[in-house]
């Protein structure tokens, strides 16, 4: 699971972001795994959607994984 989410940080740092482009905020239900990644509050739509691709490969026996996955349904 740590193993995961430093590759998220590090494939997510690793690109570069334009400072002109729009920042998504992350979902109140996804906090806890972006702390953990140490992910900051809003990513670029780029960031974003790898993070979300990340996080369908994630194991949603993590309590933290499967309200995230819950709220990224919802959107």
């Amino acid at each position: 699971m740590s193993r995961i989410l430093a590759v998220i940080a590090l494939v997510l740092l690793a690109v570069p972001s334009r400072g002109e482009e729009q920042r998504e905020r992350i979902p109140d239900a996804c906090r806890e795994l972006a702390d953990r990644a140490g992910l900051p509050l809003a990513l670029t739509r780029a960031e974003a959607a790898r993070a979300i691709a990340y996080l369908r490969l994630m194991n949603s026996r993590d309590p933290a994984v499967r309200r995230c996955q819950q709220a990224m349904l919802r959107r």
